[in-house]
C-alpha cells in the first residue's frame, strides 16, 4: 500500500506576486494600486485593468471589508483541503475584491453584508495566508 500523504497546495510566487506573499508573512495585507488612476485591483497584473497604465505599486489595505458573497464547501476538491470550509468574496473598503476564506464555526455561510476584517493563518514557517472573520459593528 502506498503512503498517500497529501500536503496543502501552496502558491508559486511570481515576480508580480512575491511582494504580496512577503507582506502576508509579516501580517500585512496589501493590494496593487494604479499610479495613474489610483484605483485598487486584485489580482496583481502587468497593467491596471481600469486604465491600462503599466505603473502600479503595492499599498497597505485596512484589512476591513464587507462580505459580497459566501458559501460553505462541504465536499472538498482535494483531501489536502479538509471540508467544511467557507470561501467568500469580500468587498474591501479601498474598492477592491478578494476571494478568501472566512473563519467561523457553523454550517451556514456568513451573511452577505457582514463586516469582516483580516486575520492570519500560519500554514508553516514560510507561508501565512490572509483569511477573514466577522467583526462586531455595534459601536
Amino acid at each position: 500500500m502506498m503512503d498517500m500523504h497529501l500536503e496543502r497546495p501552496l502558491p508559486s510566487p511570481s515576480e508580480l506576486t512575491a511582494p504580496y506573499w512577503a507582506a502576508a508573512r509579516e501580517h500585512r495585507l496589501v493590494r496593487p494600486v494604479c499610479d495613474n488612476c489610483t484605483r485598487s485591483f486584485f489580482t496583481p497584473q502587468l497593467i491596471c485593468p481600469h486604465c491600462l497604465a503599466e505603473q502600479w505599486s503595492y499599498q497597505a489595505s485596512s484589512g476591513r471589508g464587507t462580505v459580497y458573497s459566501s458559501t460553505v464547501v462541504h465536499r472538498s476538491p482535494s483531501p489536502a483541503l479538509p471540508a467544511p470550509y467557507e470561501i467568500a468574496i469580500v468587498d474591501m473598503d479601498e474598492g477592491w475584491q478578494l476571494l478568501t476564506n472566512i473563519l467561523h464555526e457553523g454550517d451556514r455561510p456568513t451573511p452577505i453584508g457582514t463586516r469582516v476584517e483580516v486575520t492570519w493563518v500560519e500554514i508553516d514557517d514560510k507561508w501565512t495566508f490572509p483569511a477573514f472573520r466577522a467583526i462586531d459593528t455595534k459601536d
